[in-house]
């Protein structure tokens, strides 16, 4: 029972970085579409966490979807 608890905090808190990064991009570039939020929805948390501590280093939403997809 515990592991479930555990499990469900673990799913919330990624969906809460998730949806903070989205924030995040669609505050820095203008345009963001719905190709970007898929690739978002789809990276793991770790490639999130990386690109939001350097988001302000990515020049445009080119280079966004390439590091996404990578």
């Amino acid at each position: 029972m515990v592991r479930i608890f555990k499990y469900a905090e673990e799913q919330g808190e990624k969906k809460g970085e998730r949806k903070l990064f989205k924030t995040l991009v669609k505050g820095n570039f203008e345009g963001c579409d719905d190709k970007i939020m898929e690739l978002i929805d789809q990276a793991e948390i770790s490639k999130i966490e990386e690109l939001s501590e350097r988001i302000s280093k990515i020049k445009d939403l080119k280079e966004l979807e390439e590091a996404l997809k990578h």
